[in-house]
């Protein structure tokens, strides 16, 4: 189904953040002018989701948190240099393609983010022992959380290694992560 026309984005989506701050949060967007907004109410559904679920949780443990990635839409996409992954990464949400079919299957919806003057590897931690999660994306202490929710999250935490200029995924177990990093 179809987002209404007269749905306002710059309405609150959980208690410290609104629909829009998902959707103007990454450096691309900042620079470059292309429409970003989602056209699925399932979409919107699950950044609420998301919103609730992990990054206000966040904010209350920790502080203000900076958003630096959220929602991508296929405009937004064409327009992002490198390094992006949408059939997998669910920062499309539950957005579909011209052929009908879910741009990423995950479905769900992910954000990156970093709380500032606190280590990153502190942050994914917490989430890990603390909270539902879909997959955790954890580059280094300081470096954005990639974080995503679904209806059936899987807990995956994937370590995003350095390997000459590249980032090679290492899927570790939480008990792993919370002791051997």
């Amino acid at each position: 189904m179809t987002i209404p026309e007269n749905f306002s984005f710059d309405q609150n989506c959980s208690k410290f953040f609104t629909y829009q701050d998902f959707f103007e949060c990454s450096d691309t967007f900042k620079k470059v002018e292309c429409s970003n907004l989602p056209r699925q109410v399932d979409t919107i559904k699950a950044i609420a989701a998301l919103a609730v679920n992990i990054m206000d949780k966040v904010v209350e443990e920790f502080g203000n948190l900076q958003l630096t990635y959220g929602f991508c839409s296929p405009e937004l996409s064409k327009v992002i240099p490198k390094n992006i992954y949408p059939k997998l990464d669910q920062h499309a949400g539950h957005e579909i393609k011209k052929n009908g079919m879910h741009i990423c299957e995950r479905l769900g919806f992910a954000s990156d983010f970093i709380v500032p003057d606190v280590s990153s590897l502190v942050v994914a931690r917490y989430i890990v022992s603390n909270l539902e999660f879909d997959r955790l994306y954890f580059y280094d202490e300081n470096s954005p959380i990639h974080v995503s929710l679904t209806d059936s999250p899987v807990r995956s935490i994937v370590l995003m290694n350095m390997h000459g200029d590249r980032r090679v995924p290492q899927v570790v177990s939480e008990a792993k992560f919370l002791t051997d990093l």
